[in-house]
């Protein structure tokens, strides 16, 4: 058996659950969509290209190192070719420990449309746990382009959209706590979009976010965005 596999072979089979539930979420098809986690300081399990994830399995995850070099393949597999920018996250972030990226319908509207109303705060939940959703322009997928576009975003939050792409989730946490997230923000967008349809979309105002942040706090939610870059709240959602 490869040392990777041996060593790392409960986190693959916690890679591969947690594509299993992107695709029963219907977040993703077909081949869509690509899930990674960090699990040593230069190694990243990661999905394959071309298997669905519905069918993923641990025998499908690969590894590769923070700088691109595939460290583990199953026979008849490769890593995913949108591996740049799950590396850049990991490398632009050192807390985080896990990344998401899928296509739910309603976030993937807004970044369509290039609507920006995930980047308001307006449920509390979304808010504190995290961050505004920020938009991330489009380049092409796979491409290093795409890759250097999160370099600023990523600094701000752990939440984004990307422009005629999908959504992306990342955690300092294990990734079936990611893909919660990213079901959140889903939910919470349906929610947004009903305001919007109701003609009444209220962000909360920017006076109630002192005492958000004391919740936050209070059950010890780390600041989104990169350690130590948004000394409060409202940092996040200028």
């Amino acid at each position: 058996m490869h040392p990777i596999r041996e060593q790392y072979y409960e986190q693959m089979k916690e890679l591969s659950m947690a594509c299993n539930r992107v695709a029963e979420l219907g977040y993703v098809t077909s081949h869509g969509g690509n899930l990674s986690m960090r699990v040593a300081d230069d190694v990243v399990l990661i999905t394959p290209t071309k298997v669905e994830k519905r069918n993923c399995t641990p025998d499908d995850v690969c590894a590769v190192s923070l700088a691109g070099e595939t460290i583990y393949k199953p026979e008849n597999r490769k890593p995913t070719s949108e591996s740049p920018f799950h590396l850049r996250v990991y490398q632009k972030r050192p807390d985080l420990r896990s990344v998401v990226h899928a296509h739910p319908p309603i976030l993937t509207g807004y970044a369509i449309a290039g609507v920006d109303v995930m980047a308001t705060p307006f449920l509390p939940e979304c808010a504190i746990e995290v961050g505004p959703m920020i938009m991330v322009p489009y380049a092409q997928p796979g491409s290093d382009k795409l890759a250097e576009m999160f370099d600023e975003p990523l600094k701000h939050s752990n939440g984004f959209l990307m422009e005629n792409h999908g959504a992306l989730m990342t955690s300092a946490d294990g990734i079936m706590r990611t893909v919660d997230m990213l079901e959140m923000m889903e939910n919470a967008a349906q929610s947004a979009l009903i305001a919007l349809q109701l003609g009444r979309f209220k962000a909360i105002p920017d006076s109630e976010l002192p005492d958000l942040e004391a919740v936050m706090r209070a059950r010890g939610l780390p600041m989104p965005g990169e350690q130590g870059y948004n000394k409060v709240l409202k940092d996040c959602f200028k």
